[in-house]
């Protein structure tokens, strides 16, 4: 039994040999190999490798109208979404704290309804229609966790806000819509969200989810029309680059 043994022994060594030798040929490794500290981990692809990121986003957001003052005629309803379209600029301080700067485009709309007195002592309900432009520069701070293949980074800013022309506004009376010049109390605002990006080609998909309300009232140049105070709500699908890689430090 010791000489089959042995027998088996001197004819394997040859071969783990051969497999080993095929291994050094094949890749340039021969044995174990040390681990590199600071190695992203898999699936990971890089995410925290650049400090810049550019990118891009568009989508629907709700606009609520919040009339100023007690008055039991008038009420608000969004009725149509509004449209985001969005550049930004995120730069990684950290590879868990980032600051973002952006330049959003929104087409603003929303339905008010009110009332009025009618006939036979009866109260009719009807709705104001609002429609502008305006810009807004978001400045938020992101926290960014990084499970697997993902980026997950909970954010909170402030904004300045710009109205773009006038604000056209029209009821469901009748008459036609009306262009008043819109100026906004305080052209500031609050803003706090969640993004979600993931690895895809040579840049990251993300999803913006996000919750903003002005500080100011806006003022409509018509003595007739309330002041109101705005918050929306936005969904955005977007993708984003990363430039200028940070460099590993290997110990």
């Amino acid at each position: 039994m010791h000489r089959v043994g042995l027998l088996l022994v001197c004819c394997l060594l040859p071969l783990a040999a051969f497999a080993q030798t095929e291994e050094w040929v094949e890749t340039g490794r021969f044995g174990a190999e040390e681990p590199v500290l600071n190695e992203a981990p898999a699936g990971f692809n890089g995410l925290r490798d650049r400090w810049l990121y550019l990118g891009f986003r568009v989508g629907p957001s709700l606009r609520f109208y919040t009339p100023s003052g007690d008055t039991p005629y008038t009420g608000g309803d969004t009725h149509a979404p509004s449209l985001d379209t969005a550049l930004q600029a995120n730069v990684r301080i950290l590879s868990f704290l980032s600051f973002q700067a952006e330049a959003v485009f929104t087409w603003d709309s929303a339905s008010i309804w009110a009332y009025r007195p009618g006939s036979n002592n009866e109260i009719d309900r009807y709705t104001w229609d609002y429609s502008a432009y305006s810009l807004q520069f978001p400045l938020t701070l992101h926290l960014n966790f990084y499970p697997r293949r993902f980026r997950v980074s909970p954010f909170l800013g402030t904004y300045l806000l710009v109205s773009l022309g006038d604000l056209e506004v029209g009821n469901s009376l009748g008459g036609g819509k009306e262009a008043y010049a819109q100026r906004f109390s305080l052209p500031l605002g609050l803003v706090g969200g969640l993004n979600a990006a993931m690895k895809l080609g040579p840049g990251m998909i993300f999803t913006d989810l996000r919750y903003a309300a002005d500080l100011g009232r806006l003022k409509i140049d018509d003595q007739n029309i309330q002041e109101y105070r705005r918050s929306m709500v936005s969904f955005t699908l977007g993708y984003e680059f990363g430039l200028f890689t940070k460099k590993r430090v290997n110990r």
